[in-house]
Order: C-alpha cells, then sequence, then structure tokens
C-alpha cells in the first residue's frame, strides 16, 4: 500500500430512527467516508473541510447535515431540510439521480418498501426543489468534496417493518437486543463491501447508560481479538483485531454533533422511516378517507389504531405486520 493510502482514513458512522414507536418501521443507518489524516492534527472535523457548502444548520448552508431530529421541519415540507442534506451524499455515493422517493429508497439500499403499496412521489413535492437546484447542489458538494480529498463512500439504510421486528422480538426477547442486532447486521454488510482503507474507524450514537460494551462486541466478532482503548461516561473506544484486519470502534454520546458520517446515519434512517410511514398514511387513507395521519408513536399510534376499527381484518392484514408487540 502506497504512502498516500495509508494517509487515508476511513470514517463509518452508525445510528437507528424508529426505536420507540408503536408502528412502522425501525430503521438503521450508515455513512462511510474517507479523507486525507494526519494523525497529529487531531479527530477529522468534516464540517469544517466541507463548509460552507455543508453545515448543521439549513439557514447558513445549502446542504445541512446534522442530528435529524433538528432537521423535521414544521413547515408544508416536513422533510425538506432532511432531504436537503441527504440526497446529494446518496447522489454522489450511488453516482444516480433521484427524482422520487422510491429512486431514493432503492438508491439507499431498501430493497423491502413494506407491505402497504403506494404511488411513487416526485421529490420536488417533499424538498421544494427542482432537478436543476437539486443537480446544482450536488455539483457544489462533489467540487468541495474532491477539493479536500474526501471520498463519499456509501450511505445506507435498512428498514425492518414491524412482522420481523416482532419476530426479532420473539426471538431475543427484549428491543436493546433486537437494536444492536440491526445496527451490527448493517455494520457487517458495510464491511463486507470491500470498500474501506485499512483499520477503519466506526463511531456509532450510544443509547442509555451502558459504558462496558466488550461483552457485546465479543458476541458479535467472533474470535476477534477485543482491546479496550477507553471507557468513560462520554466515550467507550475499543480495537478489533480479526482474520488480519484491524477495527477501531467508538461507542459516543452524542455522535452525531461531533462525526458528519453517524449524523448523515441518523438522517438516512429519519428520512427512510418517514417515508415508508408517508407510504403506510396513503394507503390507508385511502382505504378510509378523513384518516388523520400519524407519526406511528405510541399515544398517537393508540388513536390511529383505534380509527381504523377493524379495517386491517377487512383488508386481510394480519396485525402483527402492522402493529409492534413491544
Amino acid at each position: 500500500m502506497g504512502s498516500e493510502a495509508s494517509n487515508m482514513l476511513t470514517v463509518i458512522g452508525l445510528d437507528e430512527a424508529g426505536f420507540g414507536p408503536l408502528l412502522g418501521p425501525l430503521c438503521t443507518g450508515a455513512a462511510s467516508l474517507s479523507l486525507e489524516f494526519d494523525p497529529g492534527e487531531g479527530p477529522p472535523d468534516l464540517w469544517s473541510q466541507l463548509a460552507p457548502v455543508v453545515g448543521t444548520s439549513p439557514r447558513t448552508c445549502d446542504i445541512p447535515v446534522t442530528d435529524s431530529k433538528k432537521l423535521k421541519s414544521s413547515s408544508k415540507l416536513p422533510l425538506r431540510n432532511l432531504l436537503a442534506g441527504l440526497v446529494p451524499f446518496v447522489e454522489i455515493a450511488t453516482n444516480t439521480e433521484i427524482t422520487n422517493d422510491e429512486d431514493l429508497l432503492r438508491a439507499i439500499g431498501v430493497d423491502d418498501l413494506g407491505p402497504f403499496e403506494s404511488e411513487s412521489v416526485n421529490l420536488e413535492r417533499l424538498d421544494g426543489l427542482d432537478q436543476g437546484q437539486r443537480s446544482l447542489r450536488r455539483a457544489k458538494l462533489n467540487r468541495i468534496a474532491s477539493e479536500n480529498g474526501i471520498q463519499i463512500e456509501l450511505v445506507r439504510a435498512k428498514a425492518t417493518h414491524p412482522r420481523c421486528l416482532n419476530e426479532l422480538f420473539d426471538a431475543l426477547g427484549n428491543k436493546s437486543s433486537a437494536n444492536t442486532t440491526l445496527l451490527f447486521g448493517l455494520l457487517r454488510e458495510v464491511l463486507s463491501l470491500d470498500m474501506h482503507r485499512e483499520s477503519p474507524r466506526v463511531v456509532v450514537d450510544r443509547q442509555g447508560g451502558l459504558m462496558r460494551y466488550q461483552p457485546l462486541l465479543l458476541s458479535k466478532f467472533h474470535g476477534g481479538t477485543i482491546s479496550t482503548v477507553a471507557e468513560t461516561p462520554e466515550i467507550s473506544r475499543y480495537r478489533i483485531e480479526r482474520e488480519q484486519k484491524i477495527l477501531h470502534i467508538g461507542f459516543e454520546t452524542q455522535a452525531d454533533a461531533r462525526h458528519l458520517p453517524v449524523a448523515l446515519a441518523s438522517m438516512a434512517a429519519k428520512t427512510v422511516r418517514e417515508l415508508l410511514m408517508n407510504r403506510l398514511n396513503t394507503f390507508f387513507a385511502q382505504k378510509q378517507p378523513g384518516l388523520k395521519p400519524t407519526a406511528g408513536y405510541v399515544q398517537d399510534g393508540r388513536r390511529w389504531v383505534a380509527e381504523i376499527g377493524d379495517l386491517p381484518e377487512r383488508l386481510q392484514i394480519p396485525r402483527r405486520d402492522l402493529i409492534r408487540d413491544r
């Protein structure tokens, strides 16, 4: 491996969306970027390297990338900011032009769009941008990334729908185990693509108070040698050596505020969930006109389930295909 390759670092971010709701999929997201890296300069700040095209606020940049919860808008176009940030990265990573919601879902790796059929929605109806505006933003991102030696390698997401989730809950016994199983399943898929530099760094957004992850990693990387680098209330880092390959993995609080790939993974997972919930709402509104849409969270989800009554049975949709057991 040449000196140029040895100075490249791959950062893979992982996050999820939809852990708590009653309805809709649990979505996992991953993003992988490689960049020129000097360890003496400390952790890379991809936001500063991609500024001013990329930033954390839609008010100050064309392509906002931050915690997905901060980007959902209360306007008539609630997905505008999420899509403005996500779509250019996906188009560059996949070398495709995205024109509707199904294009985006397919490009990002979602093969199963769920049991509820719905027509594709033109992206302009969701983000308010025409194809020319979208192409210009993609070109700006491509140019500044190239100028700074940054390679946008992958943006990926998976959606696990209620039926499969319920089966996973039955098999594993709890939601937390199901969540980590899905996250690490996506990580294995990303790592198997063999598109990354040596010794990639994986960053996972840490949820809850768990600080020691070595037992979890031992269960996910069978036969690997796992060394603890640090375990603090803010960050837990490990070095994994397996099959003559090295992987660095860290679990960090507020990782989506510290690492752009984690924020991008968060946005991918959130956007996929929102698009699939849109499809669910459209499907049922066609069957029951006047039905108010739901985001799927527990309180409003119960309202929605009560309002549809026996509609699932009349449509021959099993309840476990629609509603989570946990």
